[in-house]
């Protein structure tokens, strides 16, 4: 899985912080497994007093939720089998069992978690989607779900869908409510780093950004596309993204700001991995707006150069994986990115 941009070691991180005992598997891993549930139901404690006996410890600032417990070792048990699945169906199949025996569990949402990571890997994208819209069913707030959401549905969106607008609409609202809940609904262990909890919602809020970015591409509102996907590069600074620079790239020329976008061009190629299509659409919209800055031209196509040469003369850019930038798309002649047919799967690390 060597496939261009790097948001995936940020979302794993995330993930790790929200799911301590239950991480994301990568491709054919076991994942681990919840706090095992007490023999015996700890003693409630007054709220705001601790336990009896303790010293007394500054109080933490508030980073997350706690983490989700099974409520009897019957639970626990289920919980450990069905999260022993590694094919995605399966994982579905297992988590769905669970989930209608256990209907109370604050478990269900990591096992169609896993399940959503599962056709990720498999490039299903609208199993994806439906396992993101199930993670949200039981954990309407949980971040990585939302941003997936967001992503696919921005990335795969036709023009042709006849629930186009509504789907835009709906990965529009998953967008903005990561951009809350990143900061309030990850499930945070103790004794994590400041740094690197801030670090994993810079990117979980970036990722938003981009898809937010990615929105207002597929509607030509090039100004607005702008300045979601610049707050998305400003955010993502631990792994910059070589496809939304690129995307950045392009939505600053369609606006005849080709310095500005020269710029993001040369980003694009500073990070996409050498010989992907990435790259190679990178240095494409690179050369042309050297020759239109050096030459001082406008916005036409470059001699000898054809219409859909360009990522910005055809407005085809890379698309995105369900979670992560993923392998541009041929030169089309759409005026908006054009989704494939499958999301791509994330990166190795």
């Amino acid at each position: 899985m060597k496939k261009s941009g790097k948001f995936a070691l940020a979302l794993i991180m995330a993930s790790s912080l929200g799911f301590a005992q239950a991480p994301p598997p990568k491709a054919g891993a076991q994942p681990a497994q919840p706090p095992q549930a007490p023999s015996q139901p700890a003693q409630q404690q007054p709220q705001g007093q601790p336990p009896a006996g303790a010293a007394a410890q500054p109080a933490a600032p508030a980073q997350g939720r706690p983490q989700p417990q099974a409520k009897s070792q019957e639970e626990y048990q289920a919980f450990q089998q069905a999260a022993s699945k590694t094919a995605p169906a399966e994982q579905e199949q297992a988590a769905t069992d669970f989930a209608n025996k256990f209907q109370q569990s604050d478990l269900r949402p990591l096992l169609f978690l896993s399940a959503m990571r599962g056709y990720q890997n498999a490039d299903n994208a609208e199993k994806t989607v439906e396992m993101a819209r199930k993670v949200l069913e039981y954990d309407p707030n949980n971040p990585e779900a939302l941003v997936t959401l967001a992503n696919v549905l921005a990335e795969r969106t036709r023009e042709t869908d006849l629930d186009r607008e509504e789907r835009l609409a709906e990965a529009t609202s998953a967008a903005q409510k990561a951009l809350q809940t990143s900061d309030t609904d990850l499930m945070v262990p103790p004794n994590v780093p400041p740094e690197k909890l801030a670090a994993v919602k810079d990117v979980l809020r970036s990722m938003a950004y981009s898809a937010l970015g990615t929105i207002e591409m597929t509607k030509k509102n090039w100004p607005a596309a702008e300045q979601n996907l610049e707050k998305s590069v400003q955010l993502n600074t631990m792994q910059p993204d070589p496809v939304t620079w690129l995307r950045l790239a392009v939505v600053r020329d369609q606006q005849k700001k080709f310095p500005e976008a020269l710029e993001a061009a040369n980003r694009a190629v500073q990070h996409a991995p050498e010989g992907s299509q990435a790259a190679n659409l990178a240095k494409v919209e690179r050369d042309r707006l050297q020759k239109l800055t050096g030459a001082g031209g406008t916005a036409g196509t470059p001699p000898g150069a054809t219409e859909t040469s360009t990522p910005a003369q055809s407005g085809t850019v890379p698309t995105q994986s369900a979670t992560t930038p993923a392998q541009p798309s041929a030169p089309s002649s759409a005026p908006a990115p054009k989704p494939q047919q499958t999301p791509t799967r994330p990166p190795d690390l």
